[in-house]
């Protein structure tokens, strides 16, 4: 049973635009959280199979009561049973998963939705992943916060070239990768390709649900990862990827991964073990 206090689902997002419809009809809320995972059950096999996708659901003490088998197996878990009951902290790096456990407490402390926030997963398994979480409140049928859903979407590092529609984004792409240490403005981008900053950032966002500053930023911190591997001081991997200076590098690096590039070092070494 938790022993944190009662928490009511708000009905407006105070951090982002999401909206909470599209997750959770008004009408339909569940009884309890037992009653949503009978519920959910008979799409198991649907969110199994999507590959690209983590699922996942947890209780008011951000225990992990339900995951999808993408979830599972990126964890190094060999079923569901070894997740259940385990929080972030326990299943990710110590640095990670605390940021996690942060995000999650928001949620259902609060009851604030986080939407496509872009972020770098290093899962225990050693895979490393890009990808855009999304986490929202689930609410019983008074309004109470019983729990929390998530989804995190594999965003691939090739995207951008893989339908020949985005030809002219994988021109974007390569214009990034080649001035990666310069200060890239929108408006050149745009200017490459011949549109508008607003005709690129509505294309953009519908084709590939990324910003043109959160794909600025995602090939920034591609290259530093590359760097990170290899024997580079911290202030020089800044310069070549494009930061005024240490802490600039240090403080996007830790938004994005949740944690300082010399601790997502440390947590590629120890998942190479």
């Amino acid at each position: 049973m938790s022993a944190q206090p009662t928490q009511t689902c708000r009905r407006k997002n105070a951090m982002t635009d999401f909206n909470p419809a599209n997750w959770q009809l008004e009408h339909e809320r569940p009884l309890n959280l037992a009653n949503l995972l009978k519920h959910i059950s008979i799409l198991m096999p649907l969110l199994n199979a999507m590959d690209k996708v983590v699922f996942f659901i947890k209780d008011t003490d951000a225990r992990y009561v339900l995951a999808n088998q993408s979830l599972i197996q990126r964890l190094g878990c060999k079923s569901m049973h070894e997740l259940l009951g385990n929080t972030s902290a326990q299943m990710f790096a110590a640095a990670q998963g605390k940021v996690y456990i942060e995000q999650d407490n928001t949620v259902l402390q609060q009851g604030i939705s986080i939407a496509e926030k872009l972020e770098l997963h290093v899962y225990s398994n050693g895979e490393l992943g890009w990808c855009l979480t999304y986490k929202h409140p689930i609410c019983d049928v008074h309004g109470h916060i019983i729990g929390l859903m998530g989804i995190s979407v594999d965003l691939a590092s090739d995207e951008l070239n893989q339908t020949k529609a985005s030809h002219k984004f994988g021109k974007i792409e390569q214009y990034i990768r080649e001035h990666v240490s310069e200060d890239i403005r929108i408006q050149t981008l745009a200017d490459l390709i011949g549109m508008s900053v607003s005709q690129l950032e509505r294309r953009l966002k519908k084709s590939f649900h990324m910003t043109p500053k959160q794909l600025i930023q995602k090939i920034r911190l591609e290259q530093a990862v590359q760097l990170l591997q290899a024997e580079h001081a911290i202030a020089d991997i800044a310069l070549a990827c494009g930061y005024t200076d240490h802490s600039a590098f240090t403080r996007q690096f830790k938004q994005m991964t949740g944690i300082s590039p010399s601790q997502f070092k440390q947590t590629l070494q120890a998942s190479s073990v």
